[in-house]
């Protein structure tokens, strides 16, 4: 009876139904609409998926304070059964340590999973596993993690200080360890592993600061894995005086703009008029094809062609 139901949860047809969710703190598959409770150890769990082949199933721990734990990644099979287990290891900075706060997972090729480990506000860390030896493939710094299609570059804005004044908030682009955008005038893209910091591109005159760059959510790769769109919005800001806390300022001049950036730093603006500051967080990309993507707002939909 037992080999009979092995078949079936094999069948490809039945596999290509397949879904996994958490339910009450446990995981559950589901297949033709039937669930089947693969866990059930009370433990905080966030965030199940299906491996690429969907043979397996990945999903990970919360670990709230009151059970005392570091998170872990599990690795069960269809039957329930756990085959494996990690806790990502932070390794971009000297101090290697284990992940303490997992806010996400992927799986990024049949045996390997990555994950975005918090670290504060400003600051999380990529961190792609090969199971096969639990070794670290990718460790990136910064937020807001894009995978290209091709899979081969995850894209990011890069780390930036924490509690820093709002002039050393400027945002910048990378692509893997290399900050491709905004540039200085005549560079090209550069090198940054680690807590290295990016070419400097605010303008300082007095108590004002020019051009500080602040990157709205959700970088969008092309479907050809050649370019990267985002909302840019740069503003000035001027602190109201020497003594002055580094945070006391004023915020001015803020344009927002759709940036088109490719991996050797080659970019196009397209002006966005009219784009609160609101409004610009919630905004939405996509693309329809390597040459044209849509930009959705509270407004409306809008087209760029972007040859």
């Amino acid at each position: 009876m037992w080999r009979c139901v092995v078949l079936i949860l094999l069948s490809p047809g039945w596999a290509a139904t397949l879904q996994v969710e958490i339910r009450n703190s446990e995981v559950w598959l589901i297949g033709d609409g039937q669930p089947k409770q693969l866990t059930n150890d009370g433990k905080a769990k966030l965030q199940a998926e299906l491996s690429p082949s969907r043979d397996r199933v990945a999903y990970y721990e919360q670990c709230p304070q009151v059970e005392h734990c570091t998170p872990s990644i599990i690795i069960l099979n269809l039957a329930g059964d756990r085959t494996g287990s990690f806790q990502p290891k932070r390794q971009a900075i000297p101090q290697a340590e284990l992940c303490t706060s997992i806010l996400s997972i992927a799986w990024t090729g049949q045996n390997t999973i990555a994950s975005e480990c918090h670290i504060n506000p400003s600051l999380s860390e990529y961190i792609e596993t090969d199971l096969s030896n639990g070794q670290n493939i990718r460790d990136l710094l910064g937020y807001d993690f894009a995978r290209s299609p091709d899979g081969k570059n995850i894209a990011h804005a890069g780390w930036i200080v924490h509690f820093a004044p709002p002039y050393a908030h400027s945002n910048y682009l990378q692509v893997e360890n290399t900050t491709v955008y905004p540039l200085p005038k005549g560079r090209k893209p550069v090198a940054q592993k680690g807590l290295a910091e990016p070419p400097d591109v605010v303008r300082n005159r007095g108590l004002t600061y020019f051009g500080i760059h602040d990157f709205q959510p959700g970088l969008s790769w092309a479907p050809d894995s050649r370019r990267i769109a985002l909302i840019d919005c740069t503003y000035d800001w001027t602190a109201e005086g020497a003594g002055s806390p580094d945070t006391a300022g004023e915020e001015s001049n803020r344009r927002c703009s759709l940036a088109i950036v490719a991996r050797n730093g080659q970019f196009t603006l397209h002006p966005l008029t009219g784009l609160s500051t609101n409004e610009a967080a919630r905004t939405r990309l996509s693309w329809t094809s390597p040459h044209q993507l849509w930009l959705d707002t509270s407004a409306g939909r809008k087209s760029f062609d972007v040859r």
